[in-house]
């Protein structure tokens, strides 16, 4: 990986008065492949390098930015917490687009918050949104044991029945289809997304997260699912959990698929579950 090093955009700055007393906040480029990722590392007052803190790398969901996990890292680092959050490859200021590699961005972002002397490594945990959900738990089984998983609204993996050996016919069509209809949705939703579509769906047909998840069963893992949620039903994904070995937690709330991040007391909750596994001396509920 190459490390871009540090942005000198002061404009990505929050606001002094937003951030928590004596936190310190610090823009980063980042990134591999040549494609640059932007992002933003918080530092709590405590953190220091004689006094490593638990660490969580934030992602956000598709057509979003980091702006949308940015009250929860405020939350994070109010509570002790060092956080990094960034945009996902073709989101927000991040290069590139979103292909087949867009789980290779939590990894990147892993290594470099990683490296932080103020960051204990022994205790960072992956928290995601929707897309971001997947790309944590698919980035999870190629780090160095994270201490925990948030998977906010993840999405189910493809299971039908015409996609287990998909031809080539059948995902020109459906890429063609998917291509399309992406293209109507984030420009009728202003979203600012760029995505090479074919690789984005011939990946997602092929990842598997029940696969990546068997190997995650040291690893507290906790699930938060809305009820009015079409995009990623929990029924859609209770199997999935059944089988999901180690320690692990779901939530059921009410709400739709951005509520988890949204919902001022859905985001306490699950930032609780987080503060206490992160701080604890080993995964354990």
């Amino acid at each position: 990986m190459k490390d871009y090093g540090y942005a000198i955009n002061n404009a990505t700055l929050l606001p002094a008065e937003l951030r928590p007393d004596g936190s310190r906040e610090i823009p980063v480029i980042f990134g591999s492949n040549g494609i640059k990722l932007y992002g933003t590392i918080m530092l709590p007052a405590s953190a220091s390098a004689s006094n490593p803190v638990p660490g969580a790398v934030l992602c956000h969901g598709f057509g979003a930015d980091r702006k949308i996990m940015e009250s929860s890292a405020l939350l994070l680092v109010k509570k002790g917490i060092a956080t990094i959050a960034f945009d996902l490859r073709g989101h927000g200021l991040s290069e590139g687009q979103l292909d087949g590699n867009f789980h290779d961005d939590m990894v990147d972002a892993w290594q470099v918050f990683n490296a932080l002397p103020e960051v204990d490594s022994s205790r960072i945990g992956l928290i995601g949104h929707s897309l971001g959900a997947f790309s944590s738990i698919l980035a999870a089984r190629r780090i160095k044991k994270p201490r925990a998983i948030v998977a906010l609204s993840c999405p189910p993996e493809v299971n039908g029945r015409i996609f287990k050996d998909p031809s080539r016919v059948v995902l020109a069509l459906v890429g063609w289809l998917v291509t399309f209809i992406g293209k109507l949705t984030i420009r009728f939703n202003g979203m600012k997304v760029k995505v090479d579509w074919r690789k984005f769906l011939e990946s997602w047909i092929q990842l598997k997260l029940s696969s990546a998840l068997a190997e995650l069963d040291e690893c507290a893992k906790l699930f938060v699912f809305s009820a009015s949620d079409q995009l990623s039903p929990y029924n859609r994904f209770a199997q999935i959990y059944q089988e999901v070995p180690g320690p692990k937690q779901k939530m059921l709330t009410r709400g739709s698929h951005v509520t988890p991040v949204e919902a001022e007391m859905i985001r306490f909750e699950w930032i609780g579950w987080a503060v206490s596994t992160l701080k604890s001396k080993k995964a354990e509920f």
